[in-house]
């Protein structure tokens, strides 16, 4: 073998060797991708929410609050004129506590499933929980205690009054959920993924590392999708009309209302007119974006 065949030789030996370490690691990546996307059983899922309804303890206290209006300062520039405020209500008239808004917002968002020991601690990941038979979840306050205390910038509030997480800038210090009035937010304790106890039901929500804070996003990938949608068909000013979150619609009674506080033709607004709105008493002072309605219709 001469010199130049000596060279071709080994460098089709080479080749060789690096396609099939790449290719080994597509297909690990593939692989493990898979494995995410079946994770647990949908049964599996049904069965911890279940769990945790029975283990559901503490009641809200609600006082009456005023209908949210334009964002006072968290979120927004100097001098900016944001014409939306997304929220919900819950009707308190309407809700029989089934727990399917828990289920479908799960499913919604990705959010994994605990272990027993975390189940037997009764720290479940679930964004939404019941707190006295009634729907309980972040409120999305205007002035967001969480927000102030965050060393990273991972707690933030949008321009469309949504209090969103980062979760690449999330470092897991946890001062958010201990500065948190309610304590609406939940800390991955576990590596759900390596443990097999995620599943990606959703492509647009991507599932969170161990060591990060998440909580109630007010499902702000339908928004941005909607968003997206009015901007590149040219649909004019962009109020969420039509965008509902995974809660209400998964509930069979109707009674979580999503839309735009600032629309007056938003279901919100039509659905809480005349109504009386309620807050938990510990975060009625804080301008909250989710609140609950009783009284006449």
């Amino acid at each position: 073998m001469d010199r130049r065949d000596f060279i071709k030789s080994c460098s089709l030996v080479m080749v060789a060797g690096l396609l099939f370490g790449c290719r080994k690691t597509v297909l690990d990546g593939l692989g493990a991708g898979e494995g995410n996307l079946r994770g647990p059983s949908l049964k599996a899922f049904e069965e911890e929410v279940r769990l945790a309804m029975s283990q559901a303890r503490g009641r809200l206290d609600l006082v009456r609050v005023n209908a949210p209006g334009k964002m006072k300062s968290a979120g927004l520039l100097e001098g900016s004129n944001c014409n939306n405020r997304f929220g919900m209500a819950i009707d308190l008239d309407a809700c029989d506590g089934c727990g399917k808004c828990i289920l479908a917002c799960n499913m919604e968002n990705n959010v994994p499933l605990v272990n027993e020991d975390e189940a037997a601690r009764g720290r479940f990941m679930h964004w939404i929980e019941m707190r006295g038979g009634v729907p309980f979840m972040c409120a999305h306050c205007g002035d967001a205690p969480c927000e102030k205390v965050c060393p990273t910038g991972a707690a933030n509030h949008t321009p469309d009054g949504i209090s969103a997480m980062m979760y690449k800038r999330c470092t897991g210090t946890r001062f958010c959920g201990a500065n948190c009035p309610a304590k609406a937010r939940k800390f991955n304790f576990l590596d759900a993924q390596k443990l097999g106890l995620a599943r990606k039901f959703n492509k647009d929500v991507p599932l969170r590392e161990k060591g990060v804070m998440e909580k109630c996003s007010l499902c702000l990938h339908r928004l941005q999708n909607d968003r997206l949608r009015f901007k590149t068909e040219s649909l004019g000013e962009w109020r969420g009309r039509g965008v509902k979150t995974a809660c209400s619609e998964g509930c069979p009674k109707n009674a979580i209302v999503f839309g735009n506080w600032l629309d007056s033709e938003s279901p919100l607004v039509k659905a809480t007119s005349g109504r009386q709105l309620y807050a938990p008493r510990e975060l009625a002072e804080l301008d909250p974006s989710v609140v609950f309605i009783m009284g006449k219709r």
